[in-house]
């Protein structure tokens, strides 16, 4: 006879057994916080103990070591649990950050203990997915998130011949809504967000407020210009050596990247007088050097911005701006995609200067140009708008 009982969101199961009037009792958890797979496993091995197949009641037996050992499908072939699986999975993404590696294994973690950490990767199926993904305590990005994460990783499941079938091929989510224009400034925009800086300071100097080196920010015109016209992730951008920075030939070498792989972007005039401003500010530095070193930076030891500082920077100044609360650095990606395709780059060219791993991520700016050009030509009468 057994039962289930909950514990700390988790299900165990309770063995009884009855000798001479006397109750004996043993528990052992079942490693999930569903009731489904949690009755599924009480039936399963309250038939093993009826059977005489498996004894709880031995002092030696362990249900977690008998679980891992047995043979679970018709075939009686073993079937791995998921974090024997993760580690490999992880040592094989040689084309992933480690950001992204760490992603990956916080999602599948919180999969893994989703299902239960004696669940075998083939009785995983598009329920378990589903009501993991689709949580309402999730919001949509990361519902999104998350399904994309798993169904990477069942891919590679099927590559290494484990499962023939992705359950997240049955599972179609609803999409977040691509709200990029709500993201995007104009090169106008760039030149107001400047000179709101510049006044900033100026106040801010003339009150006693700002008087040291650091305080000046003197980093921030350069950078963002940078970001705007070059679409550099920050990480790039703070990391990014003279070395890289080709001055005569007007293009930027970009290495430390998301994928792994190396890029190369062109310098546009507005970028290059800002960038040859800012390296005779810098006195010529060694080619070695950061262009964005932190001022914290000594003589003997140079210490990059932080991505933290660089992105609160740009958020205060463009809230001073009254820009749209929706505006953050990472909006001079996307800003620079659409700056690119409105001055005649096609979608390739505009994906390879991006770094861009798959041209539907480009194609997202797209619809912002066409908007651009139905606007135009409602403009010069090309086109009546609809009354």
């Amino acid at each position: 006879m057994a039962s289930l009982i909950k514990r700390n969101k988790r299900y165990s199961i309770i063995f009884k057994k009855q000798i001479n009037g006397q109750v004996f009792k043993r528990t052992f958890s079942l490693g999930t916080t569903h009731k489904d797979i949690a009755l599924k496993k009480k039936i399963h091995y309250e038939k093993l103990y009826q059977r005489g197949e498996i004894n709880p009641f031995d002092e030696n037996w362990n249900l977690q070591e008998f679980e891992a050992g047995e043979l679970i499908d018709n075939e009686n072939s073993y079937s791995p649990f998921i974090d024997h699986l993760k580690k490999q999975y992880l040592e094989e993404k040689t084309n992933a950050t480690d950001k992204t590696k760490q992603s990956y294994s916080y999602i599948i973690d919180l999969f893994h203990d989703h299902v239960g950490f004696t669940m075998p990767i083939t009785r995983i199926n598009d329920r378990h997915i589903r009501t993991f993904c689709t949580r309402p305590t999730l919001a949509t990005a990361s519902q999104d998130n998350y399904f994309r994460a798993l169904k990477t990783f069942f891919n590679w499941l099927i590559e290494k011949e484990i499962l023939e079938v992705n359950p997240c091929d049955k599972i179609h989510l609803k999409r977040p809504k691509d709200n990029l224009v709500n993201k995007i400034i104009e090169e106008s925009d760039l030149q107001e967000l400047f000179s709101v800086f510049r006044e900033y300071q100026l106040e801010q100097q003339k009150a006693g407020a700002i008087k040291t080196y650091g305080q000046k920010q003197f980093w921030f015109k350069p950078l963002i210009t940078l970001a705007f016209y070059t679409g550099l992730r920050r990480k790039e951008i703070i990391q990014l050596r003279w070395s890289h920075v080709n001055l005569e030939d007007r293009f930027i070498r970009v290495t430390d990247t998301k994928n792994g792989l190396e890029r190369t972007v062109p310098i546009f005039d507005p970028l290059y007088w800002r960038l040859k401003a800012w390296q005779k500010f810098m006195k010529y530095p060694k080619k070695r050097s950061l262009v964005f070193p932190s001022p914290k930076s000594t003589p003997k030891m140079e210490i990059a911005l932080t991505g933290h500082n660089v992105s609160g920077r740009f958020k205060f100044y463009a809230r001073k701006a009254n820009f749209k609360e929706t505006i953050h650095f990472h909006g001079l990606r996307h800003s620079c995609a659409t700056f690119l395709l409105r001055n005649g780059f096609n979608v390739i060219e505009t994906k390879n200067m991006l770094g861009h791993e798959k041209l539907e991520v480009t194609n997202r700016y797209v619809h912002l140009v066409a908007n651009d050009l139905m606007r135009s030509a409602q403009r010069n009468g090309l086109i009546t708008p609809n009354k």
